[in-house]
């Protein structure tokens, strides 16, 4: 998978992961927003081009096509391995991007500092035992695309094996202002 890395002048690291139809470019006016001195590393999905591009295939009857998900999946823990990215890592994942740090966690619960997930879907993931990764998750109140509801549900899920933060914002399904100030509270 592609990315590009901005060097910065801490140890934290914020790895992004942009949403459908969107790009390397996408999150990194968000990153800077919480911490301007972080170094990043913005991914980009390899899945279609332009206004379709994304991290795995698209849903099949609203369901994961899993065999190519937990590919992808494992392709990026390996290529992540190879990064050897130390520090303080915030993983930034937003609709199709959260979506996909939801099977890194389900593969590498651990593999993070923390894990923002900006309006994940519930695609029935699954997660075994506990562990000290914080997920930070958001969503809209009317958002279509990922239902606010089954965000919820999915944070509940959750909470039996992570420590869960989920804040919902009277938005659609993008990131406000607002969420922004209040991810910038919450990662201080």
């Amino acid at each position: 998978m592609e990315y590009f890395n901005i060097d910065g002048s801490t140890n934290a690291c914020f790895a992004l992961f942009h949403g459908t139809g969107g790009n390397e470019y996408s999150l990194l006016q968000i990153a800077g927003d919480i911490d301007a001195n972080a170094r990043i590393v913005s991914f980009i999905g390899d899945v279609g081009e332009k206004e379709h591009r994304r991290f795995f295939a698209p849903l099949a009857n609203g369901q994961l096509v899993r065999d190519d998900f937990n590919a992808r999946i494992e392709r990026f823990l390996a290529q992540w391995d190879e990064l050897a990215i130390e520090g303080d890592v915030t993983l930034l994942g937003f609709s199709n991007g959260a979506n996909f740090l939801l099977g890194v966690l389900e593969q590498r619960p651990n593999i993070a500092d923390r894990v923002v997930l900006l309006h994940p879907s519930n695609l029935q993931y699954t997660f075994n035992g506990t562990h000290a990764t914080k997920l930070y998750i958001t969503a809209g109140a009317l958002d279509t695309l990922a239902i606010p509801g089954d965000t919820m549900k999915l944070a509940k899920q959750l909470e039996q094996h992570f420590p869960v933060t989920m804040k919902l914002f009277d938005g659609a399904h993008n990131v406000s202002d607002e969420e922004i100030t209040y991810l910038q509270k919450v990662l201080a």
